[in-house]
């Protein structure tokens, strides 16, 4: 829908931070009833799952974001999709699941079940049938979308199988999202199976050979697990210049033992590239420039960009364990910035800022948990309202559509205006921060971070 503001801020990153090419429209494969075969043992590809808050939640994705094809159920009374979630439990709970769809008729809602698997089939292919859900997607469109649904299931083994059971001959126009580039070019192992009656098949050896993931998304927690984890929403090294700008970063120890903390350097879209870990004493303090760490994705204009995330077991009675600060310093420029590292509680579902503009624009660089995506359908990861001083709004319903975890725009790119707020809510991507850079000829320079509101 289009926006007052007459934009739409599109953002799509690559791990060195190049755009994504235009995608062609997927097409629509149609199943094509041959004899099912027996399901083939699979390896089981390595996940990228992160999460991002202080509750010991995580969101198990196998998919790049894009939807590349779309699978269409023969006409059968049912027909099941299950994908392989490996390494999410024991121990975790099941709260949500998030699936891809399409329709091609007139119908815009489809009643189907979400199950749950165990992987004891043969090969390892599903096998006992864990639990059922019964789910109801409304507003379903020609363009791919996410539903989302919440379900209640308690983990007991390391691997299960998720999926969807279909009734193809009462919804015949509804078709499944899939990825055929995976995270990595990994294969999740993917099965497809008729009426619930003989052999599971696996997707690619039975029906699309290209197949790497379906999109079929799940929110995983562990209860009674507390994590403190503090945030760098922003780092940018200039690797070409010495004396170019470079992001520091301290972590200090304020609890009174000690303490074992993971640091964890990201790309911008959310892939580990490093894990450090550091034991503290008591006040002890860590701190290192980015430039000295060794392994950062950098990209062709010679900058290394990304997110980090320091993380340690938690106080179970809520005081905090650790504090810590960043900074960007430019010492050819004479110019620098920071502010104290947010707190994973700090997250916000809808946050307000301040921008000036003294012959420069505000930087606003944002962390949010979950993007949606920037795919033909993917809805808005962000969305915002700009006001004046006097509290006017003067443009609303902006959106930002992201497949990045951390970005950055100057608020020209949001407004015209000098001077004024931003609000920005981050509901549909699981919360989020911002933080604001303002400053004047390069050298006189104020961070703030955005505060968190009621809506």
């Amino acid at each position: 829908m289009k926006n007052s503001l007459g934009r739409s801020l599109f953002l799509s990153v690559l791990v060195l931070g190049a755009a994504l090419p235009a995608a062609a429209a997927p097409p629509d494969l149609t199943e094509s009833l041959v004899p099912l075969a027996a399901a083939a043992e699979r390896g089981r590809a390595g996940d990228e799952m992160k999460w991002i808050g202080d509750e010991a939640v995580f969101i198990a994705q196998y998919d790049d974001g894009e939807v590349d094809v779309f699978y269409q159920p023969a006409s059968e009374p049912t027909y099941e999709f299950a994908m392989l979630f490996d390494g999410v439990g024991p121990g975790t709970h099941l709260g949500a699941v998030e699936v891809c769809f399409r329709q091609a008729g007139a119908d815009p809602e489809i009643r189907f079940e979400i199950v749950v698997w165990d992987d004891d089939g043969p090969g390892g292919a599903p096998g006992t049938e864990l639990a059922n859900f019964a789910a109801h997607a409304t507003g379903v469109s020609s363009l791919a979308s996410f539903s989302n649904h919440s379900v209640d299931f308690d983990v007991a083994t390391d691997d299960v199988y998720l999926g969807i059971r279909m009734h193809p001959v009462v919804d015949p126009d509804y078709r499944i999202c899939a990825d055929r580039d995976g995270i990595g070019g990994s294969l999740q192992p993917g099965y497809r199976r008729v009426n619930e009656a003989g052999a599971w098949a696996t997707i690619e050896s039975t029906f699309d050979p290209e197949y790497k993931a379906l999109m079929l998304r799940a929110l995983f927690s562990t209860d009674g697990v507390v994590a403190e984890s503090l945030y760098v929403p922003s780092f940018l090294v200039d690797t070409t210049a010495p004396g170019g700008t470079t992001t520091l970063y301290a972590v200090r120890n304020i609890s009174p033992g000690v303490v074992t903390v993971d640091v964890e350097y990201f790309t911008n879209v959310g892939t580990s590239q490093r894990l450090d870990t550091f034991v503290l004493d008591p006040g002890e303090t860590i701190t290192r420039n980015l430039r000295d760490v060794s392994g950062l994705a950098v990209g062709g204009d010679g900058f290394a960009r990304g997110w980090i995330q320091a993380i340690t077991s938690g106080d179970p009675g809520g005081d905090p364990v650790l504090a810590g600060d960043f900074f960007q310093v430019d010492v050819d420029d004479n110019f620098a910035v920071g502010e104290r590292m947010p707190r994973g509680e700090e997250l916000c579902n809808e946050a307000s800022v301040r921008f000036l503009d003294f012959g420069q624009p505000t930087k606003l660089s944002f962390l949010i948990a979950n993007p949606r995506g920037t795919g033909a359908g993917d809805p808005a990861s962000v969305t915002f309202d700009v006001m004046d001083e006097s509290g006017v709004v003067i443009g609303s319903g902006g959106t930002i559509h992201s497949s990045a975890n951390a970005f950055t725009f100057d608020s020209s790119a949001f407004t015209a205006a000098s001077f004024g707020s931003l609000r920005f809510d981050f509901s549909a991507s699981g919360g989020g921060f911002v933080f604001a850079e303002s400053s004047a000829d390069d050298r006189f320079s104020v961070g703030v971070a955005g505060d968190c509101q009621t809506p």
